[in-house]
C-alpha cells in the first residue's frame, strides 16, 4: 500500500513538473505498453483460431519485455529501429491475413508522433528530423499497402465470431487513441519541464548578473537600476530618497595582517549585519571592494538614523579568525537626492562626506561637512 502511494505521488510530481521522466523511463513505459498490447492481440488471434499470428504476438510480447534491458543500457537507437520494424511487419501480416477492416493499420499513424517525440526528446539522436521523417515515410508506404491490398478474409472472421470481430476493431481504435493521448501527455510534460528548466536557468543567470557572489548583496549594476527608478519617482512624484555610502575602517590592514580569508569573513559579517537592518523598500549593494551603498526611501534624517543603527550593530559584532578576534567599525557618508542633480552628483556628495569621516576619526556617520559648502 505504501509503495502504491509513493508511485502515485511520483506520477503527481511528474504531472506538476516537479519530477522529470528520464529517457530510460520513457522507453521503458513505451515498451511495456507495446508488450501488453501484443499480449491482448495474442488472445484475440487465439479466439480467431489463427495460431501463427497468436505465436507472432506472443513472441512480440517477449521481445518488447526483453528490450526493457536495452532501455536500461540506453540502447535507444536500437529500440526505435526494432519498434519501427515490428509495427510495420505486424500491419503487413494482418493485412495479408485479413485486409484492413480490423484497423490494425492504424498503428502506422502512431509511429509518426511516436518517432518525432522519441527522437527529439531523447539525447542520443544527432539528426532527429531525418530519423523521424524516414520512419514516417516507411509507415506511410505500409499504410498505403494496407488500404490498396484487396482482401476479404475479414468476412470469414465476422461470420465466425461477430462479437470478437467488433471487439478487435474497437480495441485497435481504443489502443490507437490511448497511445496518441499518452504521447500528447508526455509531450506536454516535456514542454513543461523544458519551460521550468529554462526559467530556472534564467533566474540563475539573473542572480549571477545581479548578486555579489561573496556577500550575497546586490551588485553595482542592480543598484544603478534601482537608483534610476528612484530618480524617476523623485522627479515625477516628489518621492524623496537618500543614499548612504559606507566603507569598512582599516580593511587593508585586516587583509595584510590576517589574510584575505579573514577579510572575506569581515565583508560577509558586515553584509549580513546591514541586511538585517534594512527596512521595506530600502536597497543595499556592494558598490565595490569594501564599499557598501544603501538606497533609503526617505529624507536625509531617515538615512542618518539608519546609518547610525547599522554602525552600532557592526560595532557590537566581531569576527573570529584562527583564534583571533577582529573588531570591525565603519564610516558612513549620507546624502539626500535632489531632482536637479544627476545620480552621480549626490553619490559623490555621499562619498565626500564619507572621506571627511575617514580623515576625521572614522567610525562615524557624516551627513554634513562642517563649514564647507557641499558640491
Amino acid at each position: 500500500m505504501e509503495q502504491i502511494k509513493i508511485y502515485l505521488n511520483y506520477i503527481k510530481d511528474i504531472i506538476n513538473g516537479e519530477e522529470y521522466l528520464s529517457d530510460r523511463e520513457k522507453f521503458t513505459l513505451i515498451l511495456h505498453i507495446c508488450a501488453i498490447s501484443h499480449l491482448l492481440f495474442a488472445i484475440i488471434f487465439l479466439g480467431f483460431g489463427n495460431i501463427l499470428l497468436m505465436l507472432y504476438n506472443l513472441l512480440s510480447f517477449l521481445v518488447y519485455e526483453s528490450m526493457v534491458t536495452l532501455a536500461k543500457n540506453k540502447q535507444f537507437k536500437l529500440i526505435i529501429f526494432a519498434i519501427c520494424v515490428e509495427v510495420n511487419l505486424f500491419v503487413l501480416l494482418t493485412t495479408l491475413a485479413y485486409g484492413n477492416r480490423l484497423c490494425f493499420n492504424l498503428f502506422c499513424f502512431l509511429l509518426v508522433p511516436a518517432s518525432f517525440y522519441i527522437t527529439y526528446t531523447a539525447k542520443k539522436y544527432k539528426h532527429p528530423f531525418a530519423v523521424s521523417s524516414l520512419i514516417s515515410a516507411i509507415s506511410a508506404v505500409t499504410f498505403s499497402f494496407s488500404i490498396l491490398f484487396p482482401n476479404d478474409n475479414y468476412m470469414t472472421l465476422f461470420e465466425y465470431s461477430p462479437t470478437l470481430f467488433v471487439i478487435t476493431v474497437a480495441l485497435n481504435i481504443v489502443i490507437t487513441f490511448l497511445l496518441l493521448a499518452i504521447f500528447c501527455f508526455m509531450f506536454t510534460i516535456e514542454m513543461r519541464n523544458s519551460t521550468a528548466t529554462l526559467e530556472n536557468r534564467t533566474r540563475q543567470l539573473k542572480q549571477l548578473s545581479s548578486v555579489d557572489p561573496l556577500t550575497k548583496l546586490a551588485n553595482r549594476r542592480s543598484m544603478t537600476e534601482k537608483l534610476n527608478i528612484s530618480m524617476h519617482l523623485l522627479r515625477k512624484d516628489k518621492k524623496a530618497f537618500s543614499v548612504i555610502m559606507g566603507d569598512i575602517d582599516n580593511f587593508k590592514k585586516v587583509n595584510d595582517t590576517y589574510g584575505h580569508d579573514c577579510g572575506d569573513k569581515v565583508l560577509v559579517m558586515v553584509a549580513n549585519t546591514i541586511s538585517s537592518q534594512m527596512r521595506d523598500g530600502d536597497f543595499v549593494c556592494r558598490w565595490g571592494g569594501e564599499e557598501i551603498l544603501i538606497l533609503v526611501n526617505g529624507n536625509i534624517e531617515a538615512a542618518k538614523s539608519l546609518a547610525e543603527r547599522i554602525l552600532n550593530n557592526i560595532c557590537q559584532n566581531e569576527v573570529i579568525h584562527e583564534n583571533n578576534t577582529i573588531k570591525v567599525t565603519m564610516t558612513f557618508g549620507v546624502a539626500q537626492a535632489n531632482e536637479s542633480f544627476r545620480i552621480e552628483d549626490f553619490i559623490q556628495q555621499a562619498d565626500n562626506r564619507l572621506y571627511y569621516g575617514k580623515t576625521h576619526g572614522k567610525c562615524q556617520v557624516v551627513a554634513e561637512i562642517p563649514n564647507i559648502i557641499n558640491s
